[in-house]
């Protein structure tokens, strides 16, 4: 699982901000105010990541078989267990235009 860095969330933060200030979108007296906002949303997605990840590593050590993590099978079985999770809790999902 890929984790953004301490550095590459404060990085990506302050561009948003610096953007959003360039363009006239946010007071710059609350600056640090709207980047530690910006900086606590990266950061809880994380942890919102790393907790589904990290249930659905379980789910698939809990199996009554063996299935050796970076296996194909082991693969398509994180992938089909994370969907499920993200429905469940409504996120991740995009409901399909038309039908």
């Amino acid at each position: 699982m890929s984790r953004l860095s301490d550095e590459r969330i404060s990085n990506l933060s302050h561009n948003i901000v610096g953007n959003l200030i360039r363009k006239n979108l946010i007071d710059p007296t609350r600056r640090g105010e709207i980047l530690a906002f910006i900086k606590n949303g990266f950061i809880d997605f994380e942890k919102y990541n790393e907790s589904i990840d990290n249930g659905v590593r379980d789910k698939i050590a809990s199996l009554s078989r063996n299935v050796p993590e970076g296996s194909e099978e082991w693969k398509i079985l994180y992938s089909k267990y994370k969907e499920e999770m993200l429905k469940r809790q409504k996120i991740g999902t995009i409901k399909k235009q038309g039908g």
